[in-house]
């Protein structure tokens, strides 16, 4: 569960030169969809933010980093608003501030273990991680998304887990802030 935040645009020429592909056939890898909330318009995924998370943001062809997403709105802001899943209309200003918040967590300590799920019917060994001392640390909440996939991968070799893998993400740190990119759709 997290919160989605999106940029919102009526200006189909800039959604289309920005966040799609024109072809002899017509747009194609539209980095956006038509929605009808909270107005008629085109909706374009930034980031989400998730609780234990760093921020997650999406890479687009226009930028790949906080600071190019950046002066991407700057010079498009007369067309570009920015909206939550809950259509909560954010100034540029206050949606930084809500990122840039929720980046500077304390960081928690936590280890990986291994153990039978009760939840589970299949009453295989599970992957979790847990609190645990600075010394016994192998990542920190927030979780890096970088950091989580490299620590779960060393995990599933010591404890002999293989859980099944739900698609491979590309993952990078932002240069300048605690934020994390990956590319393609997430939700």
């Amino acid at each position: 569960m997290g919160t989605n935040y999106y940029f919102m645009s009526r200006n189909k020429e800039l959604m289309q030169t920005c966040f799609a592909e024109k072809s002899e056939w017509g747009v194609l890898g539209e980095e956006y969809t038509i929605v009808d909330e909270p107005y008629l318009g085109y909706r374009c995924h930034l980031n989400k933010l998730s609780c234990g998370w760093r921020p997650l943001f999406q890479k687009h062809k226009m930028f790949d980093s906080f600071q190019k997403l950046e002066m991407f709105y700057r010079e498009h802001q007369t067309d570009l608003e920015i909206y939550d899943e809950y259509k909560r209309q954010y100034s540029w200003e206050e949606y930084f501030e809500t990122v840039y918040e929720h980046s500077q967590c304390r960081l928690e300590p936590v280890k990986w273990i291994s153990e039978v799920n009760p939840m589970c019917p299949d009453k295989n060994l599970h992957l979790r991680t847990v609190g645990c001392s600075e010394e016994e640390a192998e990542l920190y909440v927030p979780f890096n998304h970088l950091e989580y996939e490299q620590t779960l991968k060393k995990a599933r070799r010591k404890f002999g887990v293989y859980e099944r893998e739900f698609g491979k993400m590309k993952y990078w740190n932002d240069p300048d802030y605690l934020f994390d990119w990956t590319e393609g759709e997430f939700m």
